[in-house]
């Protein structure tokens, strides 16, 4: 088998089809299977995807939880039945807008065997699949590097597809992970790095429901830095010295958000969190100990930026 296509369903009742759909109008000249973990859900998309178990036999298989296990440990469940050579990751939300998709990838796969994984840009739509006002950046690489990712990752789960031999198997603390894209790419890509294909060949849908899209933005801030806490600690020291300045800085931005809105319990619990990582950062430590003061010397040094003429970002 060459592919495994992997769809995460959970609660997707309403775009279920479209994921599945899109998957089955792949033309490619490679043998390719579609694998549906259904995460026990509540809301009828099992019984949807039982109906195309039944329909397509001889193209899908499904895993079904006989519990919720929750994003991590449904992937590390799933991971012992690929049986493809490469792995395209879908999410049940989200959709493939071209039936080309796998093949481009495989094509770029098999020119660049150094590469562990290569994606490709995907436009945002809403719940309806119509495309956002604002849409992502292309980006202006075509390969990246670990090193890359771990300062700015624009790979999305469902435009990826990763080489299996370069996954290694899943370390027990991605059970910790509130998200799992992030990890498991860098876990891929110190394997080898990543490749970009510059053409739009699905959509990310963003909808109220979502994983992600579904948390207010201090929320998505504050795990998203818990699971960069834990990719940081299990990185090589070489790498952890590229990155300890900016994960402390993300830490810092998070409690200062929160002392901006006047939630100095949360700020304080945020920044002596991160203190467990980045115990000398003078920021932080204000944060932890004295949040109102930062925000007045904060608020000094950008009137002093301003009177000079200099650049003023909303910085920490």
């Amino acid at each position: 088998m060459k592919v495994t296509v992997l769809v995460i369903a959970y609660n997707h009742v309403r775009f279920i089809r479209q994921a599945i759909d899109s998957a089955l109008a792949q033309q490619t000249t490679v043998d390719f299977e579609i694998l549906i973990s259904e995460d026990c859900s509540t809301d009828g998309t099992r019984e949807i995807v039982l109906e195309y178990a039944a329909a397509y036999p001889d193209k899908i298989r499904l895993q079904l939880s006989p519990v919720n296990l929750g994003d991590s440990r449904v992937l590390e469940s799933v991971y012992g039945s690929i049986r493809g050579e490469y792995v395209a990751l879908m999410d049940g939300d989200d959709y493939w807008t071209s039936p080309h998709k796998l093949q481009r990838q495989v094509e770029f796969m098999e020119r660049h065997p150094e590469c562990s994984i290569c994606w490709h840009y995907r436009e945002h739509v809403d719940t309806d699949g119509n495309p956002m006002p604002s849409q992502p950046a292309h980006s202006a690489k075509n390969l990246w590097s670990v090193e890359d990712i771990l300062d700015e990752c624009p790979i999305g789960a469902s435009s990826a597809m990763l080489r299996h031999s370069m996954l290694p198997p899943f370390p027990d603390w991605l059970d910790q992970c509130p998200f799992l894209d992030r990890p498991l790419f860098v876990l891929c890509m110190q394997n080898g790095p990543g490749g970009y294909i510059d053409e739009s060949l699905g959509a990310y849908r963003i909808h109220a429901n979502g994983l992600y899209n579904g948390l207010d933005d201090a929320t998505q801030k504050l795990l998203s830095q818990r699971t960069f806490r834990q990719i940081y600690r299990h990185l090589s020291p070489r790498h952890r010295a590229l990155v300890a300045r900016m994960y402390a800085r993300k830490w810092a931005t998070v409690a200062l958000k929160q002392s901006l809105n006047g939630d100095w319990p949360a700020a304080r619990k945020t920044a002596r969190e991160a203190q467990q990582d980045f115990p000398h950062d003078l920021r932080l430590s204000l944060l932890a100990h004295f949040p109102g003061l930062y925000l007045r010397l904060r608020s000094v040094w950008l009137a002093w930026k301003q009177l000079w003429g200099w650049k003023v970002r909303d910085e920490v």
